[in-house]
């Protein structure tokens, strides 16, 4: 069970050596907002997400601490990858199934899009760009995903 939200903050002040207006001013928020958490009031939601976030660099385990008390964790936050879960498919296997995925929302078949798939993704390889960071934009842009 993870320590009461008020010795979070103190810790996550000190683990930053920052007061508790620079605190607040990292986090974005109001000093007035900054003295209430002080009082016991405490961040919620995305401001306690943001504090993890802030704290993770310097202290893990405080952070770790934090996300538990705003019902996350560090992997959904994107701190620290997600575990695998069982067993993992063979990779020709998985870029068949991103094939298919392509091919199925163009209602063509797998054969036919699989040189667009390859030219797509060594772009992005040679952009530097990862698979998450293409899906963000498509996604951004409306590009339907089916």
């Amino acid at each position: 069970m993870p320590r009461p939200l008020p010795l979070l903050l103190h810790h996550a002040r000190t683990a930053l050596r920052v007061s508790q207006n620079e605190l607040s001013q990292r986090l974005g928020v109001s000093r007035r907002t900054g003295q209430r958490w002080n009082k016991g009031g405490g961040p919620i939601g995305i401001d306690i997400h943001n504090l993890a976030r802030l704290v993770f660099p310097v202290d893990a385990a405080l952070a770790t601490e934090i996300a538990l008390v705003g019902a996350t964790t560090l992997e959904a936050l994107g701190l620290v990858p997600m575990p695998v879960k069982g067993p993992v498919a063979p990779p020709d296997r998985v870029v068949d199934a991103v094939v298919c995925a392509a091919a199925e929302a163009m209602q063509v078949m797998p054969q036919s899009v699989r040189p667009a798939v390859l030219a797509a993704f060594a772009c992005a390889k040679e952009l530097g760009l990862t698979v998450e960071a293409v899906e963000r934009v498509l996604r951004t842009r409306n590009q339907p995903l089916t």
